[in-house]
């Protein structure tokens, strides 16, 4: 083990008090705990004090770590914290991070259902065919962004036809989430019930496997568009057209059910943007508008 163990958890649980998200401190606080565990632990490393580590060491252990870049890139950020924490409060003589490399992650680019395609599956969604349930699966990808999981395990308990708007209700621990849903949607939905003599309030309203939908929609896809389509794509193309109405980012994470993480991938916006953003909100905060009640 660590001689030094003590000391490092000293220095790891006043840097984890800097931190306010309880979430980030498990994340930092994992990967750290791993690297003295795992690396400083061997039989040749478990005597030397903290502030003989280096560059060389770090980047071994990243190195050496059997996992993704992107994972590797979870444990450089974790030590970069954890490291100038270290130096900045004078635990260490060394900035040691200046040394390491920080993997490259290269992002997968984000792949949208195009126009052309999207104007083919609404012409589906009002053909009058003889396909209610295929319908209806596409109308839920389509006009919610709603994940495969989402969608897949909807229940008829699931949906509220109340006198306002049509909604989807999700139990989540304690707390439910609910969901208005389309005009659009909401009439296709009016149609379903009315097909069905007797309403399992349990039964699932697709008759397929959530494995399974993924296969479904690229079968749909390709024979109504000529190209295939995944959930993803129908995720991914909602929040874009969500975004390009001036939506605010909360409202459609809630809306589809995502993290705003994931609704920030979606936003195309320069530096010199932002900052003119940010320069409009300065100049107008606390100014009064009489037209604002």
């Amino acid at each position: 083990m660590y001689q030094y163990y003590y000391e490092v958890n000293q220095i790891l649980t006043n840097y984890l008090e800097t931190i306010p998200n309880d979430a980030s401190k498990t994340f930092y606080k994992i990967r750290i705990n791993k690297f003295f565990e795992d690396y400083m632990s061997l039989e040749h490393n478990s005597t030397r004090p903290l502030n003989t580590i280096n560059f060389h060491d770090i980047n071994t252990y990243i190195e050496g770590l059997g996992y993704s870049k992107a994972q590797k890139l979870n444990y450089y950020n974790a030590f970069l914290g954890f490291f100038k924490y270290s130096y900045n409060t004078d635990k260490i003589h060394t900035d040691v991070m200046k040394g390491v490399y920080k993997p490259e992650v290269v992002n997968k680019e984000i792949k949208y259902i195009d126009s052309r395609s999207v104007e083919e599956l609404k012409k589906y969604l009002n053909a009058d065919i003889n396909t209610m349930e295929d319908q209806l699966l596409i109308g839920f990808f389509l006009y919610t962004g709603l994940s495969r999981k989402c969608i897949a395990n909807l229940t008829h308990y699931q949906i509220s036809r109340g006198n306002r708007f049509v909604s989807l209700f999700f139990e989540l621990g304690e707390t439910t989430r609910c969901i208005p849903l389309s005009s659009k949607l909401s009439s296709m939905i009016q149609r379903y019930f009315d097909s069905i003599d007797i309403i399992n309030p349990y039964e699932k309203i697709f008759n397929i496997d959530e494995n399974y939908v993924s296969e479904k929609l690229k079968i749909l896809t390709k024979r109504i568009t000529g190209k295939t389509f995944t959930p993803t794509d129908f995720s991914n193309t909602f929040i874009k057209e969500a975004l390009k109405r001036n939506n605010d980012i909360l409202s459609v994470s809630e809306l589809t059910m995502e993290s705003v993480t994931t609704i920030m991938k979606h936003v195309i916006v320069t530096p010199d943007e932002i900052i003119n953003k940010q320069i409009n909100i300065l100049e107008c905060i606390f100014e009064h508008d009489d037209n604002i009640t």
